[in-house]
């Protein structure tokens, strides 16, 4: 039976198409496809890299939510310094939680980003309670899709609730 996957090109190397995941297809959707040429012992070293990098990945997110703490009354406080540094690691950890295996602790980020982008005064609650958020998620080693749902929501209604002043521009 022949391997509908393997062709040999003009050189007369023998490869197979492959489908990896991607992150591309994490933020396209199932539906989309990129089939490449790859040599077998390529991919074993990309996933052993990908592998690594996550793990290293995962002990500087950590060391990330540990920064924010120190940041939070300062910055609802109106020091522009500290709320530059707040956001900066939000924002970080918001672009890379989700492509290393943290999408949770990345939809904390992006609701703790999408906040502060809105509000001229921050609440220290609603800060406090994004990184929290943020924490709990990334130390539970299987973090509750539907709870961290339930959480964000919950978020939005306290910040709406609490008003504020918000944001021109």
């Amino acid at each position: 039976m022949s391997d509908p996957f393997r062709s040999q090109n003009s050189n007369g190397v023998d490869a197979r198409f492959i489908r990896l995941p991607s992150i591309a297809e994490r933020k396209l959707g199932p539906d989309y496809v990129a089939p490449i040429r790859l040599d077998p012992r390529l991919l074993d070293q990309m996933q052993r890299t990908i592998k690594e990098l996550s793990a290293k990945y995962a002990e500087t997110l950590s060391a990330q939510i540990d920064q924010l703490p120190p940041l939070i009354g300062r910055a609802c406080a109106g020091i522009a310094e500290a709320r530059g540094q707040l956001y900066a690691i939000a924002h970080d950890v918001r672009g890379l939680a989700g492509t290393f295996g943290h999408p949770i602790v990345g939809s904390f980020a992006k609701s703790l980003c999408g906040y502060m982008e809105t509000r001229s005064n921050l609440d220290t609650t609603i800060v406090g309670f994004h990184v929290e958020a943020m924490r709990d998620a990334l130390d539970d080693p299987q973090p509750d899709a539907s709870l961290a749902h339930e959480t964000l929501r919950s978020l939005e209604l306290l910040i709406d609730a609490t008003g504020g002043e918000r944001s021109v521009g």
